[in-house]
């Protein structure tokens, strides 16, 4: 049960911040204390792990002798895991005492946040499919309650309904697969999982697991949710797309990736992996909501990961998804400073980022590490990536999602970065000025970060047991990539120099492609409701059926009832009419 220890300070944590009371200083510092204390202790629990790969078992129940157990491992990938929630949620709680600055509503998020980050450490150690889906359940719940946080408001509440309702359709096919898996090999321990032979059972599960993933990760074409759940609170926008819960996905087929090589599925991967990043790459270049525009570019990184997996990388994926988790974070709260100084989500509605530079640095750190820019930890991510794609029309698919992800990010941040007219502008800077300290410098902490963590294609190749190096030509072009989009974006962007058809209203509209995506969820739920109804005009007909032969037969009995009271006129007259047609049926030949 060591491992699961590590639960223990997040649910203690959320026990404390649930039962503080709203009102007055003591039940803020009480909250920020059982915060602080629970993460050290989560940070002393991972450097006491770090170089233990242990598995540490619960028994939870027993049924019919099948024992269903909690199941626990610290194993590099669990412990990369672990060590990324430990430092990406103290700097999101942080940046959230200045973000949820509204007393009664204090209590009730901070113990759904520590609810959320209890539910993805118990799965970063998850060692069997029981304990998986426990988290992974879990984690759709906090996740729902938490996007629709602002559940009085009428956007915060459609927009989590759909993460939920996409996200159940993942359940049932996780749980699918669990109880195929569990019938055939009789046992949920991933070790035993792995190394069963290739079977009708094994490759439905892995179908089913895979479109299981699919949801939670947000890839095409249940890509649409994500984008939605923007309509949260900034802080759960920024934890939710740095280390937690659309990124279990890819650690989850990272463990299992023996298993769909050998089933020869990877092709999945790279396929919905290439079309997720394409689009999400193209709708955060025609998105205009500031927060929107970040999480398409999640959908792409998380689809980039995708792509890197099929490839069988497990390396190029690690390394993209330890280096995204601090620039997303990052830049989730740079969006929601500029949003709370400018009081509107609208990009083109923003001004005079420039102003603060405690605020614009950051910024500029984390767009340039999202770029792929060298130094930073982006470029590492993304050039190993590209380096993994062996097929040659998927290379090239890759080299321009990467240069339309250097023209969205260079408009995500020129277009704010202009300066408002004189008398907006005076109130733009007062924004800007007034906001919290922990806002700011939770975001300056963050993307220095970003800058540090390219120090992991060091280590990581090594502690993967995946020693890789990245070839000149590869660094080469994605360089030139990021140079040439950065040139034709500033022009575009700042300069205006470009014809107007590149980045007018016509030319973004026809590539928001979440029109059809969304029209299509909408025309498959029509689909559905359709195919329900036509279902119980079925059943209502077979049910008349059914009344109506009973009715007849009831009022036949009424009848022959009638027919038998004692009376011997009756009777005969029943005999000889039967008789007759006795008769006639054999004159006429019947």
């Amino acid at each position: 049960m060591d491992a699961l220890y590590i639960l223990l300070p997040s649910l203690i944590a959320a026990l404390v911040a649930f039962l503080a009371s709203d009102r007055g200083r003591m039940a803020s510092y009480i909250r920020h204390v059982s915060l602080a204390a629970s993460l050290v202790a989560l940070l002393l629990i991972v450097l006491a792990f770090s170089n233990v790969q242990k598995v540490s078992t619960l028994t939870w129940f027993s049924v019919s002798g099948f024992s269903f157990t909690i199941t626990a491992a610290t194993y590099p990938l669990n412990m990369l895991l672990l060590l990324l929630i430990g430092i990406i949620t103290p700097l999101i709680f942080y940046y959230s005492y200045g973000f949820i600055n509204v007393p009664s509503e204090q209590s009730r998020f901070y113990a759904l946040m520590n609810l959320f980050a209890a539910s993805m450490l118990l799965f970063a150690v998850s060692y069997s499919l029981i304990t998986l889906f426990v988290s992974w359940s879990i984690l759709g719940i906090t996740s729902y309650m938490l996007i629709g946080f602002w559940y009085k408001k009428d956007k915060p509440a459609r927009a989590s309904r759909k993460a939920i309702t996409t996200i159940i359709i993942g359940d049932v096919a996780m749980l699918s697969a669990i109880i195929i898996l569990i019938g055939t090999y009789g046992s949920d321990l991933f070790s035993t999982i792995l190394v069963q032979p290739l079977g009708t059972a094994l490759y439905a599960s892995l179908a089913l697991i895979a479109l299981a993933v699919f949801t939670k990760s947000a890839q095409f074409p249940f890509n649409e949710w994500l984008a939605d759940a923007m309509e949260g609170p900034t802080p759960v926008s920024a934890y939710l797309h740095s280390s937690t819960m659309v990124k279990a996905g890819v650690l989850l087929i990272a463990v299992l990736l023996p298993l769909y090589s050998r089933a020869g599925l990877l092709w999945i991967f790279i396929l919905f992996g290439t079309i997720t990043a394409a689009l999400g790459a193209l709708n955060a270049l025609s998105e205009h909501h500031i927060k929107r525009i970040l999480a398409y570019s999640t959908t792409e990184d998380i689809g980039l990961m995708f792509v890197a997996l099929g490839f069988g990388s497990v390396l190029a994926a690690m390394m993209l998804f330890v280096v995204q988790a601090f620039y997303k974070a990052q830049l989730f709260m740079s969006a929601g400073s500029i949003m709370k100084a400018n009081s509107t989500d609208d990009l083109y509605e923003s001004h005079n980022l420039q102003y603060r530079k405690m605020l614009y640095v950051p910024t500029a750190i984390g767009a340039a590490s999202l770029m792929g820019v060298f130094p930073l930890g982006g470029f590492f991510g993304k050039t190993l990536v590209g380096q993994s794609a062996t097929i040659p029309y998927v290379y090239v698919t890759l080299a321009l999602i990467e240069f339309l992800s250097v023209l969205y990010m260079m408009r995500w941040i020129l277009v704010p970065s202009r300066r408002a007219a004189q008398n907006l502008g005076a109130e733009i800077n007062i924004g800007y000025q007034t906001l919290p300290r922990s806002m700011l410098y939770s975001g300056a902490f963050t993307a220095a970060m970003a800058i540090l963590v390219s120090i992991s294609y060091l280590y990581l190749p090594s502690y993967l047991g995946s020693p890789v190096n990245i070839k000149i030509a590869e660094a080469a072009i994605e360089s030139v990539v990021i140079v040439v989009g950065f040139a034709i974006a500033y022009l575009a962007f700042n300069r205006n120099a470009l014809p107007k058809a590149f980045y007018s209203e016509r030319a973004s509209a026809a590539i928001y492609n979440s029109v059809y995506t969304n029209w299509f969820y909408d025309k498959l739920a029509l689909f559905f409701m359709l195919t329900g109804e036509a279902f119980a005009y079925v059943e209502d007909g077979v049910y008349y059926l059914f009344r109506s032969g009973g009715d007849s037969f009831l009022l036949l009995g009424r009848l022959v009832r009638k027919i038998e009271n004692g009376n011997v006129n009756i009777y005969i007259a029943a005999f000889v009419a039967g008789f007759v047609a006795l008769a006639a049926m054999f004159i006429l030949g019947l």
